[in-house]
This record gives C-alpha cells, sequence and structure tokens, in this order.
C-alpha cells in the first residue's frame, strides 16, 4: 500500500517566550506581553464598535479549558455580521423563560481567509502553511486497512429535532443524548461512508469514552482508543475527533451555526488544532494546521461561509497520537442532524480529495 505522506509545514513558530531571555529581561517581557494584549483589546473594541456589535453582547457555552481535556473544546467566533439568518423553520412564539433558538453565521468571512481563531502564543505563517499542501495522487486499497479512524471523544453529543423554535428548561437536558441518531455518531458515519466511496478507507468508532458513561476524562479514555486502534490497523495514518459545537449568547440564545446562500440549511464547520502550548509533546502540530486550513480553503471555494475559521488551542487534544488529526465541530448543538450531515457530506468530499491530492 502507498502510504499517505505527512504533511510537511515550514519550521518558522515563534514562540514569544522564547524571544526574551532570562533575568531582568522578564520584565521587559511582561511590559511587551502587557502592551500587545491592551492594543488587541483596543483593536477588537474598535472593530467591534464599527461593525454595530458590542463585545460584551457575546458568551460561551462550554468553553474549553486547556487545563482540563475531558471540557469540550468549544468556543464562540464573532460572527462577520450582527444579523440573524434565517432565524429558525417558521417564526414562533417564545414563551416567557424558554431559551429561544436563534441563527448566525459565524464564518467571520470579513476577517480574510488568513484569519484564525489563536489561542495560543505562537504566530504561525499563516499563508505559507495554506500553501504547504499537495503532491502526488495517492491511491488506497482498503485490503490494507484503513487509512482514517474516526471517533467522538463526546459521543453523546446531541442536536435539537427539525423545527425547534426554543428549549423549555435547561439546555443541558437537550445537549446530550444516548440515541445514537440524535448526535454525531449520525454524523460521523456518514463522514466514514463518504470517504470509503471516495477512495479513502475508514474506520469509524461509536463508542461512549468517559467514566460510568459521562464524559468525565473523556480524553484520556479516547487516547487509549486511538492507541488501540493505531496498534491493531499500522495503517491508520489521520485520525478525526468529529464534536458539534455548543454556543449561548450572553442573552441567553442557543445558536444554530448556518451557512449562507444554500439550497437546503447546512450546519458550518469548525477545525480545532491542538498544539504544544500546554506542554504535550506535539512537535508536528503545524501539519494539522495546514491541513485544516487546505480543508476550510476547500469547503469555502464555492461559499465562503461554510467553514468557520480554524481554532487553534494550547491543549493537543490527543492530535499528538497520529501523523495526521483533526477535531472537527460539525455545527452546533442547536442545528439539526439533517444540517449537520449536508455540511459533514461536503467535508467528507474535500477530506478525501486532500487525502489522495486529487
Amino acid at each position: 500500500m502507498n502510504e499517505q505522506r505527512q504533511l510537511s509545514s515550514p519550521r518558522e513558530r515563534v514562540r514569544l517566550g522564547k524571544l526574551l531571555g532570562n533575568g531582568s529581561r522578564r520584565f521587559l517581557a511582561f511590559l511587551i506581553c502587557s502592551a500587545v494584549l491592551v492594543a488587541a483589546f483596543a483593536v477588537s473594541s474598535v472593530w467591534l464598535h464599527r461593525s454595530g456589535l458590542d463585545p460584551n453582547d457575546w458568551g460561551s457555552f462550554w468553553k474549553g479549558n486547556d487545563d482540563d481535556p475531558s471540557a469540550d473544546p468549544q468556543t464562540t467566533d464573532p460572527p462577520a455580521s450582527g444579523e440573524e439568518t434565517d432565524p429558525s423553520p417558521e417564526p414562533v412564539d417564545v414563551p416567557e423563560g424558554a431559551v429561544p433558538v436563534i441563527s448566525m453565521d459565524l464564518s467571520c468571512a470579513a476577517y480574510g481567509e488568513n484569519y484564525i481563531q489563536n489561542e495560543t502564543v505562537y504566530l504561525p505563517d499563516i499563508p505559507a502553511l495554506r500553501a504547504s499542501t499537495g503532491g502526488e495522487a495517492q491511491s488506497f486499497d482498503p485490503e490494507d486497512g484503513p487509512v482514517v479512524l474516526i471517533l467522538h471523544t463526546h459521543a453523546s453529543e446531541a442536536y435539537l429535532p427539525a423545527g425547534t423554535g426554543y428549549i423549555e428548561g435547561a439546555v443541558g437536558d437537550y445537549a446530550y443524548s444516548e440515541d445514537p441518531s440524535r448526535t454525531v455518531v449520525a454524523v460521523g458515519e456518514v463522514l466514514c461512508s463518504i470517504l470509503n466511496q471516495n477512495g479513502v478507507p475508514a474506520i469509524h468508532c461509536t463508542e461512549l469514552h468517559g467514566e460510568n458513561g459521562s464524559l468525565r476524562n473523556s480524553y484520556r479514555y479516547a487516547a487509549e482508543c486511538i492507541e488501540t486502534y493505531r496498534e491493531r490497523y499500522p495503517s491508520i495514518r489521520y485520525v478525526i475527533d468529529l464534536h458539534r459545537d455548543g454556543i449561548l449568547t450572553s442573552d441567553g440564545e442557543y445558536v444554530r451555526t448556518l451557512a449562507s446562500g444554500t439550497e437546503q440549511p447546512t450546519a458550518q464547520i469548525m477545525a480545532v488544532v491542538g498544539s504544544d502550548g500546554n506542554g504535550t509533546e506535539h512537535p508536528d502540530w503545524e501539519s494539522n494546521l495546514s491541513l485544516a486550513l487546505a480543508l476550510r480553503d476547500a469547503l469555502n471555494r464555492e461559499n465562503e461561509t461554510i467553514c468557520r475559521p480554524v481554532s487553534l488551542r494550547n491543549a493537543s487534544y490527543n492530535q499528538e497520537l497520529a501523523p495526521s488529526a483533526l477535531l472537527l465541530e460539525i455545527g452546533s448543538g442547536a442545528n439539526t442532524v439533517d444540517e449537520a450531515i449536508r455540511a459533514v457530506e461536503l467535508a467528507g468530499r474535500e477530506l478525501a480529495a486532500l487525502i489522495t491530492n486529487r
């Protein structure tokens, strides 16, 4: 079997902490970092003001905590426009105390194609990484084993039923389910099928990771799953951890991600790339960032609102355990399974084209 090459990327990473010496220079480092943070806040405030958005209008739901890898790696991006899109299938009267479901375009297309959501101290060369993919065409024989492993660190992450305009009670009661037809497992099954149909042998793990049916220590158990599969199938080169996002505004609205200009409602996609920013041994994370950027470019080629900006994180999210790995957020908890499936069908075809270089 011709194994897929590991994507190469420039090694010109810059970590701010390594630009400064020790001793008396630490104080200088503190001053520089403080100035950068103040400047960044000022710039973002000006942009939001000019866009008609208030920085305080946005909050995060189940925001990932790099110190606790078991937390969902989910975050809110400011939308490219402050306007809602297709708020619900039909206008509904929201009862008092209920949580409204609103639809938003979170593609941030106005930021440009080199924008990423960077939560690390690294300054990756995005244009160079975007240009570093490609190569000779690859073909794979299914008898040689799977090339892609799809799993779900949080397999109980669920979507809403079609037509839901609001939620009565706690959002968390709707956010998870033991019924795989309502969860990311159903979406992962479609991704696996699309990859196989497009010449990339794939295998799908549907296990629920975590202790006693909960999400506790789910990343630790998912790591054991990845290692077991890679030991059983040395042919695995890519690991896709498929999730769905979960977003609440500061006003308590449950956000449904929605691409613009599609024939049918389609959820938006976000790739989360882990790094070694939390001390994990993961020297080749830029290869994953390059792959994520290539996938975003491919998905947004025809419609720039399909894919949200790539999110670069300090935690590795087990991505150090395979030559190439991505965490994909397919829609949010306020999307429907069908909307997520439409998105993952697009992602599967483009991912297969990237893996086979066709």
